[in-house]
């Protein structure tokens, strides 16, 4: 009987740390289409949902940075806050420059 409790338990376990790594990927991409998403924003010149979207890639690459620590994350959290307090100032063009140095940081995390 241990025997079978022992058994669902690692099964169990190995299924959650399995499932953690999947959110941790998945945190990933999110942020990267929402800065990929700001940087559309900023062509059609709408500081609004630039802001917007930088926002909510915050919110993932933050959560990331928690579970998953990397320089490259750290930086693009930099350069996404940037963003999102340029866009709402209404300043296009650093929030631009914020967006795109962000993506060029979130493609060398290591995934």
């Amino acid at each position: 009987m241990k025997f079978k409790s022992l058994a669902l338990a690692l099964v169990f376990g190995a299924f959650a740390f399995g499932s953690g790594q999947a959110l941790a990927d998945d945190r990933l991409d999110k942020t990267k289409y929402h800065v990929e998403e700001a940087i559309t924003q900023a062509k059609l010149k709408d500081t609004g949902l630039l802001a917007y979207h930088a926002d909510l890639a915050l919110e993932k690459a933050e959560s990331l940075q928690k579970f998953k620590p990397d320089p490259h994350l750290a930086e693009a959290i930099t350069h996404i806050k940037a963003a999102v307090e340029e866009g709402h100032a209404d300043h296009l063009a650093p929030a631009t420059e914020h967006a795109k140095a962000a993506l060029a940081e979130l493609q060398q995390v290591a995934n």
